[in-house]
């Protein structure tokens, strides 16, 4: 089953510039690999340190793998200093509607 995550990360006053940098480079990683369906680093309208990190995977194992990289964990430890608090992180399930990627049946559980 796909993966969906909605991450929500909020940049110490006057670091998102500098925190969705980093975020993005290390997004660049992720176009090499056929199991990242979408990564998607986005500004919240309404907060300055708000940052959002969308990313659809085929399943949780090539995410972990992912995220396990050597180089993937030194971004992380470079964005960590820039966040204030740990990031939340919202695991979906899609229920239906018009995407890029297919979609599993809306009963699927």
């Amino acid at each position: 089953m796909s993966l969906l995550l909605i991450n929500k990360l909020t940049a110490k006053p006057g670091r998102r510039d500098e925190a969705m940098a980093i975020l993005l480079e290390s997004g660049r990683a992720f176009e090499g690999i056929g199991a990242c369906l979408m990564y998607l680093v986005s500004r919240d309208a309404d907060d300055d340190d708000v940052i959002w990190v969308q990313d659809v995977w085929t399943d949780e194992a090539a995410h972990e793998r992912a995220m396990a990289d050597p180089a993937m964990q030194e971004q992380v430890r470079r964005a960590v200093p820039l966040l204030a608090g740990m990031p939340e992180q919202h695991r979906v399930e899609p229920a239906g509607g018009k995407s890029p990627f297919p979609l599993p049946p809306a009963d699927a559980h």
